[in-house]
């Protein structure tokens, strides 16, 4: 102090993360020394504490556009430049409807344009399982996990890859244009049954809609379902799986070798109706649909 006058000599929150070299100076009636003070500002630590709950008609949605390099495609798969990958960690609600839409990319008119869509299937006996869906409704590739690979009630972490090839449409190279797509759930590949339409699809794929928690129109979650941590890679980063999965354990996923394009941490840091693109690109907002922000809950991955 200052003839009782308290200054804040060090600080503030508009500090950046690093280290500072500040020099100080105490003087009193018997002299004077100086020093440096050295600062270390890190960044917080990583924390998890909130998710996005659905029920019937609740949905998300963004600009599709802005991920139209990342998910889109020009035609046919050519490679790696086409690669993508969709994590997030989900917690099937009790509803049995065979058709609930987890995430949903690509064209509205899904008869004839192409799009992607993680699925849950929430059927009683062959059902509380995933499926991907690829093309469009005419010219697809369907693949389905194993009936009870996922538990109502339990947090699960999904995983979707594609590594950017071909998708069809010649009956020969169906098994190759199924390999193309890759499943995990809590950090294993899955086992999957595979079906399609007309061989595959060979389409261009244009974001038109993004939707979280509903297909075009319709399909949506139910009886509170949950999403944490969603993310979008412009790769395919199926190599990595044991870094994201963490043993279930959410982490930062900007810490990891390929960093997603896109990542909504589906509560923490967001203020409702929005939810932050807190990724690469960080250019996506997500808007709350048919909800309240009593929807962002403290229910999360542990």
């Amino acid at each position: 102090t200052v003839n009782g006058n308290p200054r804040k000599l060090i600080g503030g929150s508009s500090l950046t993360t690093g280290e500072y070299a500040i020099p100080a100076r105490a003087t009193n009636y018997n002299g004077q020394d100086t020093q440096i003070v050295e600062l270390s500002i890190g960044s917080p630590p990583f924390a998890n504490t909130k998710s996005v709950q659905f029920n019937n008609n609740d949905y998300l949605i963004g600009n599709a556009g802005v991920l139209q390099n990342t998910l889109g495609r020009p035609g046919n798969g050519s490679g790696l430049s086409d690669a993508w990958s969709i994590s997030f960690f989900f917690k099937p609600g009790t509803a049995t409807n065979a058709s609930q839409t987890v995430f949903y990319y690509g064209a509205q008119d899904v008869a004839n344009g192409a799009y992607i869509q993680v699925k849950y299937v929430g059927t009683s006996t062959t059902g509380k399982n995933l499926e991907l869906r690829y093309g469009s409704n005419n010219n697809l590739i369907k693949l389905n996990t194993a009936a009870n690979s996922l538990t109502v009630g339990q947090w699960h972490h999904v995983l979707v890859t594609y590594n950017g090839g071909t998708t069809g449409a010649s009956s020969g190279e169906i098994s190759d244009y199924y390999s193309r797509f890759k499943i995990f759930i809590d950090g294993s590949q899955a086992t999957t049954t595979n079906t399609n339409n007309n061989f595959g699809t060979t389409m261009a794929l244009t974001g038109q809609n993004l939707r979280v928690g509903r297909f075009n129109n319709g399909q949506s979650l139910r009886n509170n379902s949950k999403i944490d941590e969603l993310a979008v890679f412009n790769d395919d980063v199926s190599s990595d799986i044991s870094n994201i999965y963490n043993g279930g354990v959410p982490v930062d996923l900007m810490n990891l070798s390929t960093q997603p394009e896109h990542w909504w941490r589906m509560g923490d840091g967001d203020s409702f109706p929005y939810l932050f693109d807190v990724g690469f690109q960080a250019s996506c907002i997500l808007v709350m649909q048919n909800m309240t922000a009593a929807d962002i809950v403290n229910d999360t991955p542990q």
